[in-house]
């Protein structure tokens, strides 16, 4: 017998309480103890009958219930039983009016001198809280979780008559309210920072519409169609047609913006075309100010002064209650027989009843009178309560932004985003507009991005919970079961859980309501947004998700097929389900798997989530033989992270090997030491850190030696050969390169690693010689070291192109130069790699700057260093800001040249001088160009030391050029011809082609 929805996920066990989303509101008078003091206990006592009968009032009118009373203080949760997508906003407003009302409470008694009345003090913070039954100790619930925490830490840092709402639980509902700066606040108990506003007032706002106007629209996209349809709609009503159109959608999708772009385009219509059309403007409200015929009244008070008024808008200024819908009525019609009219009523979801009675009435008595009426609405989906709300309009359903469209207003909202996150965002927003623009807002203030697990605000989960509440219970039970599942679902395994397979009324009912929908391999289902799953799941009880995800290991393990198909899902349901041996089994075996296809994004995240299994391992009464084996395997599973990620590493792997690293040595094998000091020493090198860097890979020699491990010293002195040639030291990389060159080809063929290894080795090799002027060499390594890779979209063929590139520009070959370092963006793109898709970004940006001028290179450059920052690597960095400031000293930015000169150099310290002569020469362009021939001299003097250094004939040579253009070497037209003869002798004619740029 199949499972239905409601049965398939097991109730929280009895007294676990329920978890929930809510906004935590915690009040307290300001100055109490002081008060107590100096008052009679009487006296007191009134008072604070006083103080809980104003919160008793006034919290229920905003939709809050009160959790707590103690003594002067109170804590009141919005969004218990239902939560509402305008919980913060409730209990701010609240909070404005429990602060106003205490000040006008007069306590009793006498005062003392100084006293100026009664004030509080308020804390307001929105998150996952568990909800227990309460009683007389613990108020009417006992609210367990972090949220009520913060609230009452917000309470304390706020000063009397002050009110603190965190950013999470506000977000873009702080623009109905006047707030100070944006604040960031250590709270005591928490770790990171917390983003918070004081609020100091109401704003002027009555819609989200109007508070997305305050903080800023977002770029427009997207939406010819329906665009097409509205101004068709309304050249019908400019003829002389009634019509009525209702864009329809979720929450976000965008149909206010699209109708706010309709109605300017329609003043613009009418102001240049000459025909009047009128428009008229209301909304709907869920709570607060929402009085009967609300949008209409609206419209009517914009009305008041209008010119030449019809007698209709005196009779409907001064109508009884009784009698306004009819007054209103007259008047649109006679105002509709005077000139065409466009009416448009925003979320017409919240439309009260005779709201509702009097748009139908004006359709049809409009329709009746042939007059010209563009009736528009907007409104959520419709639902079995909305059904006849918006019967009679012909409905247009927006959509989500299509993918190119996503992607357009994502880059918009983060111009120098990493491209990593911007996908991130994109398939988490899946197309929303406003989910899109909060996570984007959530990106920029976030230094590694998106956040696993936080990739929302409170107030955003808000919304989706209460979408979620809106649900039928089985299609409630139904969403949560799916969202244990994962963002892909398949159908199979949703009716295994539940009974409900895809064709199920409860799983197309999702559909039609924007939760889930058929993916495009058949037998999957997908949700819609990303961010909706994650938030589903996140209010799912613990108990009942661990069950669920106990059961999807056993229905998966059930489905047959190899296991291996399956261990990337096994290991995450097993770690939900806390069983951490299975979890470190299959993330192992995943990671295994994704490192040899060269996913290396995922091989990364699995290796750390078996790490992280393996500490949930350790136990108290674990024996010391165990200990020790759980340990070098934890070693072992290190270096496969250290493998994944020298294409892509980060100050995080760093720490990773470093712990490695101890317990290696506290095991004193001397093969565990030896492969751990190696990759300590790739990934440091990975991240520029190449002093570091060799000395953990003398040590890896040293004990590779002792132990006789003849594999990893045939690697080692590629990596030693690499780390010295970073350190431009070619004299000693060269012959480091050449004996491990001649050792992996004798192994290549024996393993995969061996053949990236020999990859590595001759790319190197190869990019020392092009940068010794020999061209021809290098690109003859180049070509042997891509033979095995190119065109398998693998993360060495990335590295190589990306060399290949600098190697191109280095000898002027520019258009070749673009095409390699495309390659290596594309393919670092598929393998996630950041670094070679980030320098494969800049190299491409200045091939085109060499080219052509591109006026925009500079900043793709600029871009492609924001992406590396976070990671807090700076390999061959230098490149980029030697690049930089050669375009801005060329263009005359001085100041902007400066500083990447200084970048480059403070590289250079750092044993980076790729783009230390570059930067020397753009000091010298900008100093010849101030007039100053002896500094010019001396910075072309330090470039051509950079190029000693490296022993680089292809800097000495554009140097050279360079002094001879400046006229800074004397005899200058002599200079100038045996720069270009040694160019041309080079093979570097490319430079001699461009331009000669003066100041």
């Amino acid at each position: 017998m199949t499972a239905s929805p409601v049965s398939a996920a097991t109730p929280d066990t009895a007294g676990a309480g329920q978890r929930r989303l809510l906004t935590l509101l915690f009040a307290d008078l300001s100055g109490s103890t002081a008060m107590a003091e100096w008052m009679e206990a009487e006296h007191y006592a009134a008072m604070l009958a006083a103080l809980r009968e104003v919160h008793e009032r006034i919290v229920p009118h905003h939709g809050g219930v009160i959790a707590r009373i103690q003594g002067d203080g109170m804590l009141a949760v919005f969004g218990h039983p239902e939560v509402r997508e305008d919980d913060g906003r409730r209990a701010t407003e609240a909070a404005l009016e429990l602060h106003a009302a205490v000040r006008r409470l007069v306590p009793p008694g006498p005062k003392p001198s100084g006293f100026r009345g009664l004030t509080l003090h308020s804390g307001i913070h929105a998150g996952i809280v568990l909800i227990n039954d309460g009683d007389q100790m613990r108020g009417r619930f006992e609210l367990l979780g972090n949220a009520p925490n913060i609230a009452a830490r917000l309470a304390e840092a706020a000063k009397a008559d002050e009110i603190i709402a965190s950013e999470e639980s506000l977000g873009l509902q702080s623009q109905f309210f006047d707030t100070g700066p944006r604040l960031t606040l250590q709270l005591r108990g928490r770790a990171t920072p917390l983003a918070a506003y004081r609020v100091l007032g109401r704003a002027a706002v009555g819609r989200r519409f109007d508070a997305s106007v305050r903080r800023g629209l977002t770029p427009f996209v997207g939406r010819e169609a329906e665009l097409a349809q509205l101004q068709a709609a309304l050249g019908g009503a400019l003829s002389g047609q009634t019509l009525w159109l209702g864009v329809r959608a979720g929450a976000g999708v965008g149909k206010t913006r699209l109708a706010e772009e309709f109605l300017r385009h329609a003043a613009e219509l009418a102001a240049h075309a000459g025909q009047p059309c009128h428009i008229h403007r209301g909304y709907c409200e869920s709570y607060l100010s929402a009085e009967p015929l609300q949008p209409f009244l609206q419209m009517l008070r914009a009305l008041d002064g209008m010119g030449d008024p019809p007698a209709e808008l005196a009779a409907a200024q001064h109508s009884a209650p009784g009698d306004r819908a009819d007054a209103l009525l007259a008047l649109m019609t006679a105002l509709a027989r005077r000139a065409p009219q466009l009416v448009f009523i925003d979320d017409l979801q919240w439309a009260d009843d005779a709201s509702m009675r009097l748009l139908h009435r004006l359709r049809a008595t409009a329709a009746r009178q042939s007059l010209p009426l563009l009736l528009l609405s907007a409104s959520r989906p419709a639902t079995a309560r909305l059904a006849a709300h918006d019967e009679g309009a012909h409905i247009i359903d927006l959509p989500p932004l299509a993918e190119r469209e996503a992607a357009h207003a994502v880059q918009q909202l983060l111009p120098q985003g990493d491209p990593f996150v911007a996908a991130e965002v994109q398939r988490h927003a899946g197309g929303n507009p406003l989910f899109i623009e909060e996570l984007c807002h959530a990106a920029a203030e976030t230094p590694d991005g998106l956040v696993q697990g936080q990739s929302s605000s409170a107030w955003l989960a808000a919304l989706v919970e209460s979408r979620v509440g809106r649900l039928l219970p089985e299609q409630a039970a139904l969403v949560r079961v799916a969202a244990v599942i994962g963002n892909v679902i398949p159908a199979w395994l949703l009716e295994a859980l539940s009974g409900c397979g895809e064709q199920h009324p409860a799983v197309r009912a999702l559909a039609v309501q924007d939760f889930i929908f058929p993916d495009q391999l058949p037998g999957q289902l997908r949700f819609k947004h990303g961010i909706t799953r994650d938030v589903v799941y996140e209010a799912t009880g613990l108990h009942e998700r661990q069950a669920l995800h106990r059961r999807i290991r056993i229905e998966l393990t059930a489905r047959g097929g190899t296991e291996s198909q399956l261990h990337e899902q096994l290991a995450y349901h097993a770690a939900a389900a806390n069983d951490w041996a299975a979890a470190a089994l299959h993330a192992e075996a995943a990671g295994d798997q994704a490192l040899a296809v060269s996913a290396l994004d995922r091989a990364k995240k699995q290796f750390r989530a078996a790490l992280a299994a393996l500490e949930f391992l350790e136990t108290p009464d674990e024996s010391e033989e165990a200990t020790r084996l759980r340990h070098r395997r934890w070693v072992g599973i290190a270096q496969r992270l250290g493998m994944a990620c020298v294409f892509d590493a980060s100050q995080d792997d760093l720490r990773v090997l470093r712990h490695a690293a101890a317990l290696a040595e506290a095991d004193g094998d001397p093969g565990l030491i030896a492969r751990t000091e190696y990759w300590l020493a790739y990934v440091g090198y990975a991240l520029g850190e190449t002093r570091v860097s060799l000395r953990h890979a003398r040590s890896a020699v040293a004990k590779a030696e002792q132990c006789g491990d003849q594999a990893l010293l045939a690697q080692l002195p590629g990596t030693v050969g690499q780390l010295q040639a970073a350190a431009a030291h070619y004299a000693d990389a060269l012959p480091m390169l050449d004996l491990a060159i001649g050792r992996q080809r004798s192994r290549a063929s024996k393993s995969a690693i061996n053949r990236i290894g020999l990859g590595f080795s001759l790319c190197c090799r190869a990019y020392v010689r092009g940068d010794q002027g020999h061209f021809d060499e290098a690109h003859a390594l180049f070509a042997e070291a891509l033979a095995p890779f190119a065109g398998s979209g693998h993360a060495v063929e990335a590295s190589i192109q990306g060399w290949r590139a600098a190697v191109l520009l280095w000898q002027g070959r520019w258009a070749e130069a673009r095409e390699a370092a495309d390659v290596a963006h594309r393919v670092g793109a598929q393998v996630r790699s950041m670094f070679t898709c980030a320098m494969g970004h800049a190299a491409a940006a200045y091939g085109a700057w060499m080219q052509s001028a591109d006026p925009g290179a500079a900043q793709r450059i600029l871009d492609a260093t924001a992406w590396l920052a976070p990671r807090g690597g700076g390999l061959y960095s230098s490149f980029n800001h030697g690049w930089l400031a050669d375009i801005y000293a060329v263009q005359g930015h001085a100041r902007a040249a400066r500083h990447h000169i200084a970048l480059a150099l403070q590289r250079g310290r750092q044993h980076d001088w790729i783009g230390g002569a570059m930067a020397y020469r753009a000091a010298a362009r900008l100093a010849a160009c101030a007039g100053d021939a002896t500094q010019a001299r001396r910075y072309v003097a330090l470039a051509r030391r950079v190029a000693d250094r490296r022993d680089s004939a292809h800097e000495a040579a554009v140097t050279t050029l360079l002094a001879a253009e400046l006229k800074l070497d004397a005899g200058w037209p002599d200079a100038l011809d045996r720069a270009r003869a040694e160019l041309t002798r080079l093979g570097m004619a490319g430079f001699l082609q461009r331009p000669h740029h003066r100041c």
